[in-house]
């Protein structure tokens, strides 16, 4: 069967969710840097600890319970919802972004006893709109670029000294289940950052993921 053509922003396309959590169950929550930031505000929380207590695959999806539900899931429904990451805010909807950076959209597909409502009153920009995903593909963007200007980098090292590719490739294999990379943790990095350059703190989150990626970019904290 073929693949569903793609959507774009204008495409007709309403989704209204019932709060049945059905799609909090059983998903693999990827997280950045800012998402982990935004659910350690809701929490009242550093980064270092929603990373260590909520998080699993080195730092970069969220922990699920016995029961394959979401760690934030509750009886009320989602615990973090102002903070929700993308994904859950996308849903059911997947977000896709090509070599040349255009944008794409999927239908992901709905769980068989969905109560979610789905109709093509409106459009999937509007619908974006909606679940305030603005500040959260800002982050995404922002953070590919950064992976993929380090990317170049580190091929341009390898290229030039090939011995050099043994400590890239320990490097990336070092994060193991129940370690988490230093340079996930946005408050620490930005912490140790802003104290050697004598920089205020970051007034907002925003400001907060400006400076971790600045940071990451010139070699973080020396």
């Amino acid at each position: 069967m073929a693949e569903p053509a793609r959507r774009v922003r204008d495409t007709p396309f309403a989704y209204a969710c019932h709060r049945c959590r059905r799609c909090c169950h059983d998903k693999r929550i990827h997280v950045n840097p800012y998402e982990v930031a935004r659910l350690a505000r809701n929490r009242a929380l550093s980064t270092t600890d929603v990373l260590e207590r909520y998080t699993t695959a080195a730092g970069t999806e969220l922990q699920t319970t016995d029961t394959g539900a979401c760690v934030f899931l509750t009886d009320a429904g989602c615990g973090v919802h102002a903070d929700r990451p993308l994904v859950c805010r996308l849903y059911p909807l997947g977000r896709h972004i090509d070599t040349d950076g255009g944008e794409t959209f999927s239908e992901l597909a709905p769980h068989p006893e969905t109560e979610g409502v789905y109709s093509l009153f409106g459009t999937v920009d509007a619908y974006l709109e909606a679940q305030g995903v603005r500040p959260f593909t800002a982050a995404a963007d922002r953070y590919l670029e950064l992976i993929t200007r380090l990317s170049a980098r580190l091929s341009e090292a390898v290229q030039a000294d090939p011995e050099v590719e043994t400590d890239v490739r320990a490097a990336l294999d070092a994060p193991t289940e129940g370690t988490i990379p230093e340079w996930l943790d946005l408050d620490r990095v930005v912490e140790a950052w802003r104290r050697e350059r004598d920089l205020p703190p970051p007034a907002t989150i925003e400001d907060a993921m400006a400076m971790h990626i600045e940071a990451l970019d010139h070699g973080g904290p020396r």
